[in-house]
């Protein structure tokens, strides 16, 4: 029986054994801000060069056991705060628990240059927000910026918009899910006649997107639109002769899931030019596709 007791006893002893038993030390303590007395939740506080470490939980608090005797440096990083390390001797006994208060520091980035295409959707994103009806706005920067064959590709980049293809173009666009007759497409304002024999539909495929300097897609109907407009309306806008003589030729090839060849050409030419004082704009754009 006293064997027994024994064993017992010297078992109990090994599980209450402390931790800085075998040459290891334990460290308590707490990460706060030097400014507000607030505990820094999530703080690295790491022997330098070691995994030995952790974080501090919600009260700012960290616990590190198994610090091997010697001298070490410990290492206290936050984001937004300025990095500290202190000197730190590991005895084998635990240490004395330690307050560490950071000092906010400024982060500074890189210099963040903002391009052309988000100057121009400026316009664009100021005409959503103080339209009175629900509209999406493509400005001409960011139709320049997609490879896209003609308006209807264009317009079918916007969300709630659907296109129908043919040959593998696309030619119609579908709004809200309702058939292309239930939509009124007009450019500057001007309603577009059907190109359909037996429907109301109209063909986008022979428009340009380089023709154009905007798309307006308004999808709900109000009294100054067509009372045919039920899915939406559509409105192109044109470009306008530049103040200064512009000549530009674009060529373009590509292949993918529906151009499976290279031998697909698409050529864009682009005249404008303004006289009498800006009085009189003349501007000419042709396609031509191989």
């Amino acid at each position: 029986m006293k064997p027994l007791i024994r064993a017992t006893i010297l078992i109990a002893a090994l599980f209450t054994l402390p931790e800085m038993s075998f040459g290891q030390s334990l460290l308590r303590g707490t990460v706060i801000d030097s400014v507000t007395n607030e505990a820094l939740i999530g703080a690295n506080v790491f022997l330098k060069g070691t995994a030995i470490g952790g974080v501090t939980d919600r009260e700012g608090k960290f616990r590190i056991s198994g610090i091997p005797e010697g001298t070490h440096t410990l290492t206290v990083s936050y984001i937004g705060y300025r990095y500290k390390a202190l000197p730190l001797t590991a005895t084998g006994e635990e240490l004395q628990p330690l307050s560490i208060r950071l000092v906010p520091d400024v982060l500074e980035g890189e210099e963040i240059l903002i391009t052309a295409q988000a100057r121009g959707q400026i316009a664009a994103m100021n005409q959503q927000i103080n339209a009175t009806t629900i509209v999406n706005v493509i400005s001409e920067e960011k139709i320049k910026e997609l490879p896209d064959v003609n308006a209807a590709e264009a317009i079918g980049r916007l969300p709630g918009v659907s296109i129908l293809r043919s040959g593998g173009e696309a030619n119609k666009v579908i709004l809200r899910g309702m058939s292309d007759k239930f939509t009124s497409i007009t450019v500057d304002g001007v309603r577009i006649a059907a190109t359909d024999a037996n429907e109301r539909g109209v063909d986008l495929s022979t428009i340009s997107q380089g023709s154009l300097a905007g798309i307006e897609v308004f999808k709900a109907l109000t009294s100054d639109k067509d009372a045919e407009a039920i899915a939406g309306s559509v409105n192109l806008v044109t470009r306008k002769a530049p103040s200064e003589r512009l000549l530009r030729l674009d060529s373009k090839d590509a292949y993918g899931g529906l151009n499976k060849t290279f031998q697909q050409y698409d050529f864009s030419l682009r005249y404008g030019e303004r006289f009498f004082e800006d009085v009189l704009g003349v501007q000419l754009v042709g396609n031509l596709e191989l």
